[in-house]
């Protein structure tokens, strides 16, 4: 199909249901994104449809997605043997001390490895972001960080997304103590390219510092590269609802307590 048709809309006309989703879906063109964005800040039918639209996907993510993803992740897990083989291997004992920062790089072997994209339930088509942390601790098997899970200062985190489309990634950290930093890219001041639909394990791993407390990392997706500082104060305007034009905020948390 030539994206082109999919955007055409004569004076007048309203946009087409494919349009609106591929504009969800961040599948146009830089061009034709801001044109249908410029057309629905202007036509109160369309804006309705792609309010709408936004709508669903909010109730989708809320109430479908939330029962369907534990059964998805038990299937993922069953079947992730070799990542866990490959994160040991990856990650080597020196680190680089960063001063004034909240954690470490720790140097791997080579760039992070793409993996086969898995299943997702849709609505319309639509597929969210995702964001996983993994974290292993001193020469033991990685293992899943969830919400509740309780890690300890030197534990070691990596990072596994899937862009959705996204084209730009940043992953961000506020610890215990309201530090914020940045993951990925480390130390960086602006998020980075990041391609496809399929999950990517991010190169590189984080070394907890000794800040103690709740630690909330984010994912944030984007379609146009943005700032740490603008990260930053979204997230101190709305910690649990930030907002930014074109960016998916995917959040993590955990406790980091002493052994």
């Amino acid at each position: 199909m030539n994206s082109s048709t999919a955007t055409a809309h004569p004076r007048g006309a309203h946009l087409s249901s494919e349009t609106i989703d591929l504009l969800l879906l961040s599948a146009l063109s830089a061009p034709e994104a801001n044109e249908a964005k410029h057309h629905i800040d202007s036509c109160e039918s369309c804006r309705t449809r792609w309010r709408e639209l936004n709508d669903d996907k909010a109730r989708f993510e809320q109430f479908v997605f939330a029962r369907t993803l534990p059964k998805v992740e038990a299937r993922v897990a069953a079947s992730r043997g070799s990542f866990f083989d490959r994160f040991k291997l990856k990650l080597l004992i020196p680190t680089l001390a960063v001063a004034g920062a909240a954690a470490a790089v720790v140097l791997t072997t080579g760039p992070g490895t793409q993996t086969e994209d898995d299943s997702y339930v849709g609505m319309k088509g639509f597929a969210s972001p995702s964001f996983e942390v993994f974290a292993m601790r001193g020469a033991g098997a990685a293992f899943a960080v969830k919400d509740d899970t309780v890690l300890h200062p030197s534990d070691r985190i990596r990072f596994v997304v899937s862009p959705a489309g996204a084209k730009y990634l940043m992953v961000a950290s506020t610890d215990g103590a309201g530090v914020f930093s940045v993951y990925h890219p480390f130390g960086a001041a602006q998020s980075h390219p990041v391609e496809g639909k399929a999950k990517v394990e991010l190169p590189g791993a984080v070394e907890l510092d000794d800040t103690l407390g709740a630690e909330k990392i984010v994912a944030v997706f984007s379609d146009a590269p943005i700032t740490a500082a603008q990260v930053e104060a979204a997230l101190k305007l709305d910690a649990k609802n930030p907002k930014l034009p074109g960016v998916s905020f995917v959040f993590r948390e955990f406790r980091k307590a002493t052994p």
